[in-house]
């Protein structure tokens, strides 16, 4: 799951938007977004302190492990769980406008109106956007975009 930030004005949350895959959402945009979470992986490691431990639970007498350094793999992309956070949004095209069929879900977090401005601006098709809690908002291409 990737994400995308969007900056907004200074006394509003940014608009941030998820999604399963880049080329989902740029396939809509006249000017592609990137992902937040782009980065390598890399080994890194980390020093361990000294502490006690039981050798089961039944043991009266814990022992010390002594102070050691371990190495572990650092994912800026790695994520626990399927949920994606914030509310869903859907963008299809407008058949009746155009012949390009295509239907999309994604999520995001910030305000609707936010999304909706971000949308009118840099959308490159004609298309309808469904969100949770609104109707069926219009989204139409700049002219001299399409």
């Amino acid at each position: 799951m990737g994400k995308s930030t969007i900056a907004t004005s200074v006394d509003r949350p940014d608009l941030v938007i998820y999604y399963n895959d880049l080329r989902s959402i740029n396939w809509f945009l006249t000017t592609p977004l990137t992902n937040d979470e782009d980065g390598d992986t890399e080994v890194r490691s980390k020093s361990i302190p000294i502490h006690s431990r039981r050798r089961g639970p039944s043991d009266p007498n814990p022992i010390n492990v002594a102070s050691h350094s371990a190495t572990y793999l650092y994912d800026p992309s790695l994520k626990s769980g399927n949920a994606k956070p914030g509310k869903y949004f859907i963008i299809a095209t407008n058949n009746q406008l155009g012949d390009i069929e295509a239907k999309r879900q994604f999520t995001y977090t910030g305000r609707f109106m936010d999304l909706k401005n971000f949308l009118d601006a840099e959308i490159k098709y004609y298309c309808y956007l469904y969100s949770e809690g609104t109707g069926r908002h219009n989204l139409a291409p700049t002219i001299g975009e399409a």
